[in-house]
């Protein structure tokens, strides 16, 4: 009877011991197979370079994870640029925004009513913006928008709108 006592706690012993023996020897298998775990969990960390300009650094402070929702917006540039463009026959298939679409979370989207749009209206353009997004595939994209207004006052009403607007 003292032997299968003796036995059944020898096993209780061996039991746990075993089970972290293998616990342990399933963390060292090869790393290929952790590379995919390690990739996504430090996904969010990573910070996209491939748009700063040369000469330039990034501030540390400034860097925001990326988010990788399909078209969001993760990056605006802006360039100051002067010209007139007349509206394209296509242009009600755009929309006027207040803010460079996905800049802003509460843009707001007026109608070509407003500013009285017809097909050759020629309007004024004074900046330009370059959205730089990822697509469904997680692809990087750029779109490109321009600030326009219907007077030659600086003063007066601006809205963004997508390039397609404008005749080539």
């Amino acid at each position: 009877m003292k032997r299968h006592l003796l036995i059944d706690t020898g096993l209780l012993f061996l039991i746990p011991l075993g089970i972290i023996g293998f616990s342990v020897s399933s963390q060292t298998d090869s790393p290929a197979d952790h590379v995919a775990g390690a990739q996504h969990n430090h996904l969010k960390q990573t910070t996209d370079t491939a748009y700063t300009p040369k000469g330039r650094t990034i501030d540390t402070s400034q860097i925001q994870s990326l988010d990788f929702r399909a078209s969001r917006v993760y990056r605006v540039t802006y360039a100051k640029t002067t010209f007139r463009a007349p509206l394209e026959a296509d242009y009600r298939e755009q929309r006027l925004y207040r803010y460079v679409p996905g800049s802003k979370k509460n843009n707001r989207t007026y109608s070509w009513s407003r500013i009285k749009a017809r097909v050759g209206k020629r309007v004024y353009v004074d900046m330009k913006a370059k959205a730089y997004y990822r697509d469904d595939d997680g692809e990087r994209e750029s779109e490109d928008f321009y600030r326009i207004r219907v007077s030659k006052s600086t003063t007066a009403q601006k809205y963004w709108v997508n390039e397609d607007v404008f005749d080539d």
